[in-house]
């Protein structure tokens, strides 16, 4: 086949997906090797007809006819075809990506993949209930939160802290233990600091900047040790450590990872204002 021809039967591979449902399937068989492989992230389809019905009804049909298609473009000497595609104008779909590589005059193998999600518009920072449940509970349910910080000499170092919890809507607050600590001389000079929350089995990820500053104020202070979880208490019965409080800068995360990409996205910015 010459790369006119195999830039046609790409043409016809998107005709054939995009109309869907059973004449789409058959159109896609008819171009199909028997032994056709389909590969995406976390899911592998062998078989023509297994790929055929996938192609048109699987997790990724649906949002395939929602996008836009440009012409496909031939590759390593007429053996492969790659299929781009781009959202439409007003939405937020996550474009797609296909590989498809020939054996004579039949796809053999389609590869799909997802683009990332276009980013989520800025709001002011208020952190959702269900954010607050998750840093509150981090230590408690095995996720404990990830914080970052640049010592004097300027190395950054990175840190499990088990007492991170919510103190606002925009702020976090953390005890630690030792009050004479590098932590804390490292903020006293660069209070810049980084945190992440990660729930591997949900796959919610979550991104935290701020400013770090030790809080003197009795009640502050009593407020934050008392809201560590125990096991950080019992490390310091005499509360002789330091209660931190982060000015956040920053935040942005997901709660989770569904088919379509992230699940609940949230990007927050101080002092921003919500984007039209």
């Amino acid at each position: 086949m010459n790369d006119q021809q195999v830039a046609e039967m790409g043409a016809q591979f998107l005709q054939a997906r995009g109309l869907g449902g059973i004449e789409g399937r058959l159109r896609l068989l008819a171009l199909l090797q028997p032994q056709a492989h389909y590969e995406v992230l976390g899911k592998q389809v062998e078989g023509a007809d297994a790929v055929a019905t996938e192609l048109t009804g699987g997790s990724n049909a649906e949002l395939a006819r929602r996008l836009d298609w440009a012409a496909p473009e031939v590759l390593a000497g007429g053996h492969q075809l790659r299929l781009r595609s781009s959202r439409r104008a007003g939405t937020r779909d996550r474009e797609l990506v296909l590989t498809l590589t020939l054996a004579g005059d039949a796809i053999a193998l389609v590869q799909e993949q997802r683009m990332a999600a276009p980013p989520v518009a800025a709001q002011a920072i208020a952190l959702p209930q269900a954010l607050k449940d998750r840093i509150d509970a981090a230590l408690v349910q095995r996720h404990p939160m990830l914080l970052a910080h640049v010592a004097a000499d300027g190395q950054p170092i990175l840190s499990f802290r088990g007492s991170v919890q919510v103190f606002s809507d925009d702020q976090l607050a953390l005890w630690i233990r030792n009050a004479e600590g590098g932590f804390i001389q490292a903020i006293a000079a660069n209070p810049r600091v980084a945190l992440m929350y990660r729930d591997e089995d949900a796959k919610a990820t979550y991104q935290f900047q701020g400013r770090a500053r030790v809080t003197h104020e009795a009640q502050e202070r009593q407020r934050i040790f008392e809201r560590a979880p125990p096991a950080e208490r019992a490390h310091d019965f005499a509360q002789l450590g330091a209660a931190v409080v982060v000015d956040l800068e920053r935040v942005e995360g997901y709660a989770g990872l569904g088919p379509q990409g992230q699940v609940d996205g949230i990007r927050m910015v101080r002092a921003a204002q919500p984007e039209q």
